[in-house]
């Protein structure tokens, strides 16, 4: 839990998932399920791509570098990074596990060719020409908001042996994490709500569907009603709870700064993160 009545903070929470280098036979990809029933096309929202504006960077290695987009696991403890080369031809998955451990690995595919149906898209990972998993996205434009897709739709990934459900919904302005929990701050008409989630309690919280296409978990912490500043690079949202104030800042640069009565008693760096600008 974030800083409510006094301070419980975990110690730096990243364990390495170790690449598997034995043969497997190809993973089933992760089931393809009906998405929503989508509004007819005369009254549905007209968006192309709303999550092409938004921004995801990683420092897991180091240095800041633009990622693809990052899948922060529902139905396991872990968070997979990826990242795409420039010719979109390899992929490279970092994998963090949310309990204290070892550093990150890493664990580089080719890209095979997309295939799509009923909706969704499958992005195959290749070794040795052999497809040994697929990233899973959905088509906003099936979706009943689709201008409210703002971050990359992937839902879920199969990696060799390793599946994985992604923490995904509407209205997403900033997704990420650092040491201790992931954070998530969503959009709905004004109202801005931040949510954080422990990796202490990661292990054993329950999975939930949101609106039949994507996945979470129950909060540890959430407040509804803050506020938003925009800077040159991207957003300041601040909430309010009683004597405590969540400072998120996201964009090129993104970090968590928890006051109480005005001065600051935390601040971390987010290790990685996904910024999505407001939908015109």
């Amino acid at each position: 839990m974030l800083l409510q009545t006094g301070s419980r903070l975990a110690p730096v929470l990243l364990l390495a998932l170790g690449a598997c280098h034995e043969k497997a036979p190809s993973p089933q990809r992760p089931a393809a399920e009906p998405p929503p029933v989508a509004t007819p096309p005369a009254t549905r929202p007209r968006s192309d791509d709303p999550a092409a504006s938004s921004r995801t960077f990683s420092r897991l290695s180091g240095s800041l570098r633009p990622a693809w987009f990052l899948c922060d696991g529902t139905n396991r403890p872990r968070i997979a990074v990826v990242e795409r080369d420039e010719g979109g031809s390899t992929a490279t998955l970092t994998w963090v596990e949310k309990r204290e451990g070892t550093p990150p690995t890493h664990q580089t595919y080719a890209l095979g060719e997309v295939s799509a149906g009923a909706g969704q898209r499958f992005f195959p990972l290749l070794q040795e020409n052999q497809e040994v998993g697929a990233l899973h996205a959905i088509n906003p434009g099936m979706l009943p908001e689709p201008s409210r897709a703002l971050i990359p739709p992937f839902v879920s990934l199969v990696a060799r042996k390793v599946d994985l459900n992604c923490r995904w919904m509407l209205g997403v302005r900033v997704m990420g994490f650092d040491g201790r929990r992931s954070v998530l701050v969503t959009q709905e008409a004004n109202t801005l709500t931040y949510r954080s989630f422990d990796f202490a309690e990661a292990a054993k919280a329950q999975q939930l569907r949101v609106e039949g296409y994507g996945h979470t978990t129950p909060a540890t912490q959430t407040v509804q009603g803050g506020t938003e500043e925009r800077t040159p690079d991207g957003s300041v949202f601040t909430f309010r709870n009683g004597a405590y104030a969540y400072v998120l800042r996201a964009g090129g640069e993104a970090s968590l700064e928890v006051l109480r009565d005005g001065q600051s008693v935390q601040r971390t760096d987010l290790l990685a993160w996904t910024y999505a600008p407001p939908a015109p």
